[in-house]
């Protein structure tokens, strides 16, 4: 999928705004027309418009009501059907997809307030994303896949320990003043 910024977003202050880690996975997502697709956490929207724009049903989730409603302005403002689903990961999430991505809170740190559900990923880093796979298996259709943004501020043990089940390959990364990130694509 192109690196195409042309879609209109509905902004929320609150909502995590698109940055480098959301561009460098919406360059690894390779949505199909006709196919189920899913983004977890969803923020702005941005990734699920476009997988919408390429054709793919798409199901975009988020824990906050307010990105929900961006992501549903956005949609409409586009042309483009998404449906929105407010659900603390898989909890209100119905089906198997073909395509599931997920730009997880993964910097080290403790969730104290809302603002910090964007990037407070636990002590490790990797809390959210353990829980996250460890449920993902069962709306993965067979020969499904998952995109999964992760940072080297995740811890490595961790991490290693979250992705045991899952056959993984590096598709995209990109190093910042601070981190590298990598985006991975994860069969069973």
């Amino acid at each position: 999928m192109q690196r195409d910024r042309s879609v209109q977003l509905d902004v929320h202050p609150d909502v995590y705004a698109p940055a480098e880690d959301t561009f460098l996975l919406l360059s690894a997502v390779d949505a199909k027309k006709g196919e189920r697709a899913l983004e977890m956490g969803c923020g702005s929207g941005i990734i699920s418009l476009h997988m919408a724009k390429a054709g793919a049903l798409v199901t975009a989730v988020d824990t906050d009501e307010r990105a929900v409603t961006a992501t549903r302005n956005s949609a409409v403002m586009n042309g483009l059907e998404v449906r929105t689903v407010l659900s603390d990961l898989f909890s209100e999430v119905k089906g198997k997809f073909h395509l599931i991505v997920f730009n997880p809170p993964y910097l080290r740190g403790e969730v104290l307030g809302s603002q910090d559900l964007c990037w407070a990923g636990g002590g490790d880093g990797v809390r959210l994303t353990a829980r996250f796979l460890g449920q993902a298996r069962d709306h993965l259709e067979p020969g499904g896949r998952i995109l999964l943004l992760i940072s080297d501020d995740m811890e490595p043990d961790a991490l290693e320990s979250a992705l045991k089940d899952w056959s993984v390959e590096t598709v995209a990364r990109q190093t910042l003043f601070f981190e590298e990130l990598r985006v991975l694509r994860l069969t069973l």
